[in-house]
């Protein structure tokens, strides 16, 4: 044990005169920091921005004409920042986008009760309105449905409370400092007590296993549905408090069937329902839903703008920043991500406002489809930098330098997550320095989960995710009605635009690409 202690001692003080050599070699512009705080606090317009994207074009559903209304906005906000090359670039053709024209959920019998909740995403209408007593059966459970077999035509399905996944969400608030130190001292980046804390796979297997797609059973349990003739189905919400957790069934391919209407509702309403059935009563309820499914792949686009570079050595090579700008067709996506959007928006706002010339091109990328599969930043990364599962590269994947992405929340920034690439820490722990008095410090080894860096970082590019605060993102705010403007800080907004647009700068800046995880 003694042996194994006085090891790891050797190999964190051999790391710390690394880093040591490393952090001194690189430099900061002082000068060109002060502009960028005076202009990103003192002539913000970040929250302009996330007001026109969240409250005037209010939820972006992927593939769907809202989003489509939204982006193209977005396009000519870029153009008006001064950004050149501004296009879309298509990244699917097989998919399919769907929306809501109109909707209501009601008791109207033993008395009336307007039902507070939501039709789940890629759902088919209701082709008129719905009547009846609901029954009560786990209907994602094959076995549990076929007993029901000759019984379901025209009715009502209501998930029971035993069989619905319990809120987990129970983090609010800022980081401690504790953690962020211990994160900080963490030499693992997969460790299931880090600050991400989303149960991280390896992203290649979680491809290989084809996660992102409909599995089997579900497709074996929707179609068993549709030949039954059942007219809908009920689930509550994890979340309390009449708050609704959206849901989206991911038939989101043309060729896929179009599942029968589900609704989400409160979770409070649900309860009131069951133990009315299990009482005797009879609680009739009427449903109604009018959805569009869309087929035009201009709705499946990413948003692409750059600020060229100028060295001739080096303005082939990339400095990226983005993050997804479609969202959840609850709340308005204000927080996710409609937040990081504005944010990573106004950063390379500020420096084309203050003048730089930056020695790389700065490349900024709004994408579609994150919410289905990180379909946007997929399909960029296919096109232009490789394919992940056949591990070839093309010509991006040597010139991109790195990646940043924007999506947690729209609450402070504390610090980097670098994505097991050690060599990459005392950089940023350099271009964290003036930032030090927001509250960001910390690089951490971790990973971050599950957003659009990590196409990127499976070919091997340097990419990253913030460190965040959670505070009332994970109770409230994600893929919930809540995810609106009223819950957005907009000094957070400010401090984050400000730290994204120095590490931007200085990546742009440095004499050499940003270093690669050894494989």
């Amino acid at each position: 044990m003694l042996l194994q202690w006085f090891i790891k001692d050797m190999m964190l003080f051999f790391l710390s005169i690394v880093s040591y050599f490393l952090f001194a070699q690189e430099s900061l512009d002082e000068e060109v920091i002060f502009r960028i705080k005076a202009v990103g606090f003192q002539k913000s317009r970040v929250m302009e921005t996330l007001v026109y994207m969240s409250d005037v074009y209010g939820p972006r559903l992927s593939g769907s004409p809202d989003f489509r209304e939204a982006a193209d906005w977005a396009k000519n906000r870029f153009e008006e920042f001064g950004l050149e090359n501004v296009h879309f670039d298509s990244y699917a053709d097989d998919l399919r986008g769907w929306g809501i024209d109109s909707y209501s959920i009601e008791m109207i019998e033993p008395r009336y009760m307007s039902i507070v909740g939501l039709p789940s995403a890629w759902t088919r209408s209701t082709k008129g309105e719905i009547t009846g007593i609901p029954i009560i059966v786990d209907y994602d459970n094959y076995e549990d449905l076929n007993q029901l077999k000759g019984q379901l035509t025209g009715r009502i399905l209501i998930k029971p409370i035993d069989k619905v996944e319990k809120q987990n969400r129970e983090r609010t608030g800022p980081f401690t400092d504790a953690e962020l130190d211990n994160a900080a001292r963490h030499t693992d980046a997969n460790n299931k007590d880090g600050l991400d804390n989303s149960g991280i796979k390896p992203f290649i297997e979680r491809l290989k296993l084809d996660q992102y797609l409909v599995d089997t059973e579900a497709d074996r349990v929707q179609k068993f549905m549709l030949s039954e003739g059942v007219a809908a189905v009920i689930r509550p919400s994890i979340l309390n408090y009449g708050l609704i957790d959206a849901q989206q069934l991911r038939y989101t391919k043309k060729n896929q069937i179009k599942p029968i209407p589900h609704f989400v509702i409160a979770k409070e309403q649900h309860g009131r329902i069951i133990r009315m059935l299990d009482m005797g009563s009879q609680p009739y309820l009427k449903l109604n839903l009018e959805s569009t499914f869309y087929s035009d792949p201009e709705y499946h686009v990413n948003l692409i703008g750059e600020i060229p570079g100028t060295d001739k050595g080096l303005k082939d090579e990339i400095v990226m920043v983005g993050g997804h700008f479609d969202s959840y067709h609850s709340g308005t996506g204000a927080a996710d991500n409609g937040a990081g959007c504005a944010t990573i928006l106004e950063a390379v706002r500020i420096l084309k406002e203050i003048g730089i010339e930056p020695r790389r091109t700065i490349r900024i990328a709004f994408w579609g489809g994150e919410e289905q599969g990180l379909n946007g930043s997929m399909g960029y990364v296919k096109k232009y930098v490789g394919d992940i599962l056949q591990g070839t590269k093309k010509p991006e994947q040597s010139k991109i330098s790195v990646y940043f992405n924007h999506d947690n929340n729209g609450h402070n920034i504390r610090g980097i997550f670098t994505q097991g690439n050690e060599a990459i820490r005392p950089i940023f722990d350099k271009y964290l320095e003036p930032f030090h008095h927001l509250g960001a410090k910390t690089t951490t080894i971790e990973n971050a989960c599950c957003t659009d860096h990590r196409p990127f970082d499976a070919m091997n590019i340097p990419s990253f995710e913030w460190i965040q605060d959670p505070m009332e993102y994970f109770t409230h705010q994600i893929h919930t009605s809540m995810d609106v403007l009223d819950l957005v800080r907009e000094e957070s907004l400010k401090h984050n635009a400000v730290i994204i647009a120095s590490f931007i700068y200085h990546a742009a800046m440095r004499d050499e690409m940003m270093p690669r995880k050894k494989l």
